[in-house]
């Protein structure tokens, strides 16, 4: 199965997910108090980002199965199955006790909830605590299924557990409020999603399932690698929402639900580099060393496949910024957000490019680079939070949150650069122009005030960058290529 086919795989089973979002959030908006709503939004990032306590064994396995099917060393993979299950199972019940323990805190000190609501929010992170093992647990199995290319079964799961995170908290509101009901169906849904991934396993990837072994061997060489794939995918996700915790302690958790709103719809583009990468990982994994010269096409043809696909909703999305928030959610969110999608836009946008030499760099063996980037930023991030948001509320985390993903992406491709071969550029210069033109169209949409100074701006960027790409960034083959879908995510048409 090619990577193109695979990636379109990848991309369905992002995109049902956010179409279900879109429908959701409005009714749950208009259904929640701004706090409850916050709250909610908070127990999404926390379900999420306690997936990543596996150590990194998920993707680890993930790698290593990649390079090893097909050889003599196969026969070793049931092992390292088990070593990871049964780590990722064991690191998500410490999560998860470790998230009890510190509910009352955090509802407290943390979010600083209303009184009335403190009792009810701390029962319900407990309960959110019940599902962490199987959240980590699930990392393990996708790593499997992603190995073995099963990207479609992948995705059935995906659309299925997508859609009902969202789903599941908007049946809940139609008969109650309580955000114990809600947090018990996430839960719900939790579990069932690593009972799908199990069953997925045993019938796909029967062979490298864990065995009956005892022994933990593989640990080691998992654990070097997963060791700083965890310490960047912990840090990189807790700068990507710790602006949140650190808006509802200096401003409100009423603050948090309008600044959330544009963060959500505007980050949902992050299904497009999720979908590529998630596709080029193993790719990269298996070609790095032994093929360089398809690892540089395919990442070529990653940067300029997101480029393509991220910037024009980005240029829409600050353009009419006040306009969509008004239509989706009402005009109190979009006084309070349209200047704070304007400034997430950009940083979104070049997050998207910036999936690409994170994934190479982790896929060739050095999970730690990134790793050590994000250690840097991570302080340099919290300080600039509390700088800005102080003095400029919701629109200073804004600032900060896009100035910290512009630093992390070029520190990102000078990494990945040194891990290219020397005497072959990614982009010439002409290319590398006019995706910087391309780029800076985006922020300069923010500009025009009124409707028809931004239909005017709309239709000459969208002429000006049309004739760039179709002229310069692409070359002759990739525009005969772009007439099929993904075709320049092809594995054999890159490679050749």
């Amino acid at each position: 199965m090619s990577v193109a086919r695979n990636a379109l795989l990848n991309l369905i089973g992002h995109v049902a997910p956010l179409a279900a979002a879109v429908v959701a959030l409005p009714p749950l908006v208009s259904r929640l108090d701004p706090e409850r709503f916050g709250f909610l939004s908070l127990a999404w990032v926390l379900v999420g980002y306690f997936s990543l306590f596996d150590l990194g064994f998920g993707r680890a396995l993930s790698r290593i199965a990649a390079e090893r099917a097909g050889t003599p060393r196969e026969s070793e993979l049931p092992a390292l199955s088990r070593v990871a299950l049964i780590s990722s199972l064991v690191l998500g019940g410490v999560a998860g006790a470790v998230l009890i323990t510190a509910a009352e805190w955090i509802c407290a000190h943390l979010l600083r909830l209303p009184n009335a609501l403190q009792p009810e929010a701390v029962t319900a992170l407990k309960v959110l605590a019940i599902c962490l093992p199987f959240v980590t647990g699930t990392s393990a199995l996708r790593g499997l299924l992603e190995a073995a290319n099963r990207f479609g079964w992948v995705n059935v799961i995906r659309v299925a557990l997508g859609v009902l995170t969202f789903v599941a908290p908007l049946v809940c509101v139609f008969f109650t409020s309580s955000l114990r009901a809600m947090a018990g169906a996430l839960v719900a849904v939790r579990i069932l999603g690593a009972a799908a991934h199990w069953l997925a396993c045993t019938k796909l990837c029967a062979a490298w399932m864990p065995d009956h072994s005892r022994r933990f061997r593989g640990a080691a060489e998992m654990l070097a690698f997963g060791g700083w794939l965890t310490v960047s995918n912990t840090v990189g996700p807790l700068m990507a929402y710790v602006d949140r915790f650190v808006i509802a302690t200096l401003v409100s958790v009423a603050a948090v639900a309008f600044y959330t709103v544009p963060y959500e719809a505007l980050t949902r583009l992050w299904v497009v580099p999720a979908a590529i990468c998630g596709v080029l990982f193993p790719a990269f994994a298996a070609s790095h060393a032994a093929r360089p010269d398809r690892s540089i096409a395919l990442y070529r043809s990653g940067l300029k496949a997101v480029l393509l696909a991220a910037v024009p909703p980005m240029l829409l999305a600050t353009l009419f910024a006040n306009e969509g928030l008004t239509i989706w959610v009402g005009a109190e969110y979009a006084q309070r957000g349209a200047r704070v999608a304007q400034l997430l836009a950009f940083g979104v946008l070049v997050n998207c490019l910036a999936y690409i030499p994170f994934t190479l760099l982790q896929a060739s063996g050095r999970a730690d680079l990134p790793a050590k980037l994000h250690l840097v930023e991570l302080p340099l991030y919290l300080g600039a939070l509390y700088v800005f948001v102080p003095r400029y509320g919701i629109e200073g985390a804004a600032l900060a949150w896009s100035i910290r993903c512009i630093a992390d992406a070029l520190g990102l491709f000078v990494l990945a650069q040194r891990r290219l071969p020397a005497s072959s550029p990614v982009l010439g210069g002409t290319q590398l122009l006019a995706t910087v033109v391309a780029l800076a169209a985006v922020p300069a949409a923010a500009v025009p005030e009124s409707v028809p100074a931004k239909l005017l701006y709309l239709v000459l960027v969208a002429a000006t960058l049309s004739a760039i790409v179709w002229f310069v960034l692409l070359d002759p083959r990739e525009r005969a290529l772009l007439r099929r879908p993904l075709a320049l995510l092809s594995a054999d048409e890159a490679s050749r």
